[in-house]
């Protein structure tokens, strides 16, 4: 409920920030980097739960459900501060009645590592992306192989060139156009054009971003909403020709090849309708402190997630509020893509703009 409320004020934020009202200040403070060490995912004992921070305090997010993922649907337990990482639950209602003592163990590096509750020990499992070790799918055994199958546009052929399915170019043709010239102010991080990404290689040499105009369009309308807030957006990925997207599915591993669409069946990002985003800071220039990495394999990806810090979730929120008053469709397994408008209408494209 909670969450929906907050939805709703963002909403009618927005509608204010659009009309030249000035945006309201109640941004959550940053978590203690301490504290921010400790929080994360749980378990032991057949037994799953989140250490999370509410507006400076800790909470224990207990997951009774096997298939709620994002934690959204969890029991919720207030953790009361005795001295350095000593905490205690005390919880009365009609049904039952807990009171235990919780104590943190941390590595020597200050991350959290295993939770005692009562008499129960659980052990850290940490994200891809914590401490400090971003994730990295094992690398492909023929790079440069696929790297050349990645290359063969229409324009640059290749004798082994993969050729994209005739009915995935069918439809409505998007207008591609530089982001860089077509909506100032944004920032790029375009992780498939290096090795920031999970496959730690580059799958393009291409640095821009190109996307639809009409999409491009709503993009600039929602970098509107965000600025009275103090916060721009970050691109990471935009349009991709098919080519690169084949190469990204052929180099997953055959475990997870689910994590793409298969190439026979498109991409969203073909169709220039599809976007990954984050935020900025536009008082630095600096990212912002999201909630998970980009293309992070984890629970953390869901929109809904119920973890991290009360900044973390409000910058993910406000950041699909202003994309969704721009006209474009959320991602709930995906918090960092949306797509602007029907895109089963438009063609997936395999063209490298000049």
């Amino acid at each position: 409920m909670k969450y929906k409320i907050l939805s709703m004020l963002l909403c009618l934020c927005f509608f204010a920030a659009g009309h030249g009202w000035a945006a309201p200040a109640f941004e959550p403070k940053d978590c203690p980097k301490d504290l921010k060490y400790i929080l994360g995912m749980y378990y032991g004992n057949g037994e799953m739960f989140l250490l999370r921070e509410n507006n400076g305090e800790v909470e224990l997010v207990y997951r009774f459900g096997q298939n709620d993922y994002t934690f959204a649907g969890s029991n919720v337990y207030p953790l009361y501060k005795e001295h350095f990482d000593s905490y205690t639950i005390n919880e009365s209602g009609p049904l039952n009645h807990l009171d235990a003592a919780v104590r943190i163990e941390r590595s020597r590096e200050g991350y959290g590592v295993s939770c005692s509750v009562g008499g129960n020990r659980y052990s850290r499992r940490f994200f891809a992306g914590e401490n400090g070790r971003p994730f990295r799918f094992a690398p492909a055994s023929d790079w440069q192989a696929l790297k050349t199958a990645a290359d063969a546009l229409p324009q640059k052929p290749a004798a082994d060139a993969a050729v994209m399915p005739a009915q995935l170019g069918t439809g409505q043709q998007a207008q591609l156009v530089d982001l860089a010239q077509a909506v100032p102010g944004l920032k790029f991080d375009l992780r498939y054009a290096q090795a920031d990404n999970c496959f730690g290689q580059a799958l393009t040499d291409d640095q821009r971003a190109f996307l639809d105009a009409d999409a491009a369009q709503a993009l600039a309308q929602a970098q509107q909403y965000l600025k009275p807030y103090g916060y721009g957006i970050l691109v990471w990925e935009a349009y991709r020709p098919w080519s690169v997207s084949k190469i990204a599915y052929d180099a997953l591993p055959a475990d997870k090849k689910s994590m793409l669409p298969a190439p026979e069946a498109g991409f969203s990002h073909n169709t220039g309708r599809s976007i990954d985003v984050s935020l900025y800071l536009l008082a630095t220039g600096e990212d912002a402190g999201m909630i998970s990495g980009f293309d992070e394999p984890s629970v953390r990806q869901y929109a809904s997630f119920a973890g991290g810090t009360t900044l973390e979730r409000y910058r993910r929120d406000l950041l699909r509020s202003a994309m969704q008053m721009a006209g474009f469709t959320a991602s709930e397994t995906e918090w960092w893509h949306f797509d602007y408008g029907d895109i089963k209408g438009f063609a997936h494209l395999n063209v490298k703009p000049q």
